[in-house]
């Protein structure tokens, strides 16, 4: 199965992978956070599929 997903570094940025998985999520979860690739982020959010994702920082000119 197809996965994104969206990691956090201690900064708060984020970042975005498209990893294939098994479909037991938990497994999915455990085997795409060993895959990830800057060991120095933490896997916070898994999305079902390959998805666009867009920050407010993508989809907003600053300054407000």
């Amino acid at each position: 199965m197809i996965y994104t997903a969206v990691f956090q570094n201690t900064e708060g940025k984020y970042s975005f992978e498209s990893h294939v998985a098994t479909h037991d999520r938990t497994d999915a979860w455990h085997q795409i956070h060993k895959r990830r690739e800057n060991e120095d982020v933490c896997l916070v959010l898994l999305i079902d599929g390959q998805a666009s994702v867009k920050t407010f920082d993508d989809v907003i000119d600053l300054p407000l």
